[in-house]
Parts: C-alpha cells; structure tokens; sequence
C-alpha cells in the first residue's frame, strides 16, 4: 500500500463518508485524478468502499485534438477499470467570451457544473477531486499576491456543500505532488500532461514554476507550511463566520444594515458581516474586493447619508439614514411633467395623489389631522397666490425659507432632514405657485410665506374687503401616498 493510498483511506475516515455511497471522481486524466481513480479502485476491489464510483471527465475544447486525446485517454481507463464513464464538451473559450469572464473561472465554473450535473443524474451524494497540498500552497499565494483576507488565505477547503445535498471533497489535501507520482511509479500508471500547464500566460503556473522553487531556497517545506497556515486560518475563519452570521441575523432587516449596530462591532467582525451581507443580497461575491468593503465601510461615517457606492458587477450600496441598503440595479427613473393641482378633487402624481380645498376657516383647516403615515397635511394661508398651483419635480437648486426659520434651507437638505429615502428624492413631489415659488412637499414644512399665522400681505395676500379685513380663510393640501398593496 503506498503512502497515498493510506492517506486516502485517513481521509475517508475523517469524511465519514458511507461505504455504499455513490461518488463521482473527476478525472482530467493528469497524475493526481489519475492516482485518485486507481486508489480508489484498488481499495473498491477489497470491497471498501463497495458503493458506486463514477468516471467524470470534462472536456473543455481548448488545446484541439490534446483534449480529445484527454478525453480519450480519461474513455480508456475508465473501460479498463470497469467504471461507468462520463463525459461532456463545452467550448469554454465561447463561454468565457459571452460572459466576459476570464478563461480560468469560465473553465472552473464549467466544470463543477458539470460534475454537479452528474452527481444530479446518478444520484450521487459526493463528488471527489484530486487536489493535493501542492495545489493547496498555489492557492494560498494566488490569494495573498490579490490581497485576500482571512476567508481567502484558507485557501482551498476540504470539503464544500453543493446544491442538493451533494458535498464535494477533496480527501488528497494532505498529499504531496511527490506523494502522487510516487504512487503511479509504483503501480506503473501512466498518465496525462497538460501542455498548459507549462504556460507562462496563467498566474498559477508561474507560482509553480517560479516563485514556489524561489521559496523552497528559503523553507524546503514551504507547501507544507502554507497548507498548515490554511488550516489555522480555516479553524480562525469557521468561528469569526458563525459570529458573523449570528450578528448579520440580529442588525439587518429586508435589504438593510443597521449602521449604528454595525458601528459597534469589531472591525474583523463588521467586514465579515458586510461580505455575508453582500453575497445575501447579491447571490455572489465575483469580483467584490478589500477595497469596495473599506469604501462600504466609509459610508459608516456621520455625515454619510444620501451617499452611495457602486459595486463590479452590477448594483450599489447606499447610506441612508441610520440605514446602508443593497440596490441590485439602478431603477428606471420615471420622468414627470409638472401638472395643475385642480380645487375639490384627487390628482395622481408620481407616488402620491393629491388634494386641495381652499377658503376654509381655520378652525375647521386646524381639526385637520391622521394617525394615518402615508397621510401628509398642509395648512395654507388662502391668498391669490393660490389661484393656480401646480405640482413638479424638484429641480436643482430648489430652496425655500420653511415655517419657523428665517433664512433659505435648500430642498435637498430638507429631503435629508426629514428623511425622505435617496432614491425618491429625484423625483419627489414639490408644490409650488404659477410664479416659481416653493409652497410645501409632502413631510416638510410649508414655506414661511404662506404660514396661516402671519399676518396678511396686501400685495400678494390681500382679503380686504370694503376697506376692512374679512376673518382669515386657509386652504388645505393633503398628500396620500399611493398603496402598494
């Protein structure tokens, strides 16, 4: 029995995979799939594992007829080894082209879809893999030259949960390349050379060729080393990640963080939070790198609210409020034209559909109140002003002295004060006269100028009649946001 072999079945304990449990071996035709496939045959043949084994081989249609000649070879050992075989091309160069993904992550993506696809099929609960600590120590340094945190430099795990209750694992992780030839020497195996794998053009293969023989001049156990660093980083990694998920269940709500819960929180602990949060809300995290966390983080900052950041890949994270929320797209920006507010009838604009009635006393105006949040109320001070009113968008600039100050605030700052949600503000509802000026919007205060307790203004406001004034009359605006349900 060779040293893989005993390593293998060392594994297998640890797994507690089933004897009888079907599995799926993928096989590129290289000397690790291969010595996996023949160790486990062998070790098939003495009746444990006595489940069924399934040859997997995926031809990716990249370097012409040496694939086929993979593919073919893959055929062959698995007909001599009386194995179902199982098999299928897809052109990956096509495939990363119209996905606009580089040609690695096509390949990968490829391929354990369609491992997954034949696990599916044969009802097989587990997929094996041959990568060993060598692939294990590559891993590593490919993710530490990218600036990978913690979850990253755990590098590659041993095993992973897939759709469906089909778990993938990888039980050579503690096998060395020099492991795995020594065992085909022994057994005589022969076996496949990627010619890729000599390209200069992937980053892997220069860490294989290049930089891993620099490090062994430092530590000649150097794979060894880093895989051990993998592991103390995998148990580290497993407890900030259920403390992360148990505090992601506690500060969020649908499509939000909590900003000051999340403030509270350790630093480690919120940049897990927020990349369990995102991969939640978005489904992945492609492309989404330390840099798009520490800009997310920014947002934390007072003074934040209204700002956003945009994310690779589709979709934003915006502070607002007390609040950050994930947007998977930018939503179509409904475009309104400015329209006439008509006396004793309802008029739809944008969310809301408003109301106005005029020449009320202002007992009657003042009675005016709901309980009702979606219900907003303007007591205006009846004047000619409001012979015409009309309701528009807000326009850059807009500004407007409110009740109860005595200088101009700018709507937008308004909009922010009262909290109104950035994605609305755009195009949220301001009422104003036929010449320009700002009377109210729904939840802000209505304009200083037109407040029922001031006194009346006999150029723009007048109600004098006969030489003497006449009791003051308010109009009434009411606002009611349109229900969604």
């Amino acid at each position: 029995m060779t040293k893989l072999e005993k390593q293998l079945r060392a594994a297998w304990r640890q797994f507690g995979v089933p004897n009888d449990a079907a599995i799926v071996v993928a096989v590129s035709g290289g000397a690790d799939s291969t010595a996996l496939l023949d160790a486990l045959a062998r070790w098939r043949k003495r009746k444990q594992p006595s489940g069924p084994l399934f040859v997997a081989h995926l031809n990716h249609q990249l370097r012409g007829a040496e694939s086929d000649e993979d593919e073919h070879f893959v055929g062959a050992l698995a007909a001599r080894l009386e194995l179902p075989f199982l098999s299928e091309r897809i052109a990956v160069q096509e495939l990363a082209r119209a996905h606009k993904q580089n040609l690695e992550a096509a390949a990968r993506q490829a391929r354990y879809d369609f491992l997954q696809r034949a696990a599916q099929q044969n009802r097989a609960m587990f997929i094996l893999t041959a990568h060993t600590q060598d692939d294990q120590a590559e891993t590593v340094l490919m993710r530490l030259l990218r600036g990978s945190g913690a979850e990253g430099l755990r590098g590659i795990f041993p095993q992973t949960r897939l759709r469906d209750g089909v778990t993938l694992l990888r039980p050579m992780l503690n096998a060395t390349r020099a492991d795995v030839l020594a065992h085909c020497q022994h057994y005589g195996l022969s076996y496949r050379t990627d010619s890729s794998n000599l390209s200069p053009d992937f980053t892997r293969n220069r860490i294989r060729q290049e930089l891993l023989p620099l490090l062994h001049t430092f530590n000649p156990r150097v794979n060894e080393t880093l895989a051990r660093t993998a592991g103390l980083l995998a148990e580290e990694d497993t407890f900030l990640q259920q403390s992360a998920t148990a505090a992601l269940d506690d500060i969020s709500a649908p499509n939000s963080l909590n900003t000051q819960h999340l403030q509270l929180r350790h630093p480690a602990l919120r940049r897990r939070i927020l990349r369990l949060w995102l991969r939640r809300e978005r489904g992945d995290l492609q492309r989404i790198e330390a840099v798009h966390l520490t800009a997310i983080e920014a947002l934390l900052a007072p003074g934040q609210s209204g700002r956003y950041i945009e994310l690779p890949g589709g979709g934003k994270v915006a502070r607002e409020f007390d609040l950050l929320r994930f947007q998977a797209q930018a939503p179509m920006t409904q475009v309104l034209a400015p329209i006439v507010l008509p006396s004793e009838s309802w008029q739809p604009f944008g969310e809301f559909h408003f109301y106005l009635q005029r020449h009320l006393a202002p007992a009657h105006a003042a009675q005016v109140a709901s309980g009702d949040p979606d219900l907003f109320v303007a007591v205006l001070r009846e004047c000619s002003a409001l012979n015409t009113l009309q309701i528009r968008p807000r326009k850059p600039g807009d500004a407007y002295i409110p009740s109860g100050h005595s200088h101009t605030i700018k709507l937008k700052t308004l909009l922010i004060r009262h909290k109104i949600p950035w994605q609305t503000r755009d195009t949220y509802p301001v009422l104003a006269t036929q010449a320009g000026k700002i009377l109210w919007a729904p939840g802000l205060p209505i304009a200083r100028e037109f407040a029922p307790d001031l006194p009346l203004s006999a150029e723009s406001c007048s109600t004098v009649q006969d030489g003497s004034f006449t009791e003051p009359e308010c109009a009434l605006v009411v606002a009611e946001r349109v229900r969604k349900d």
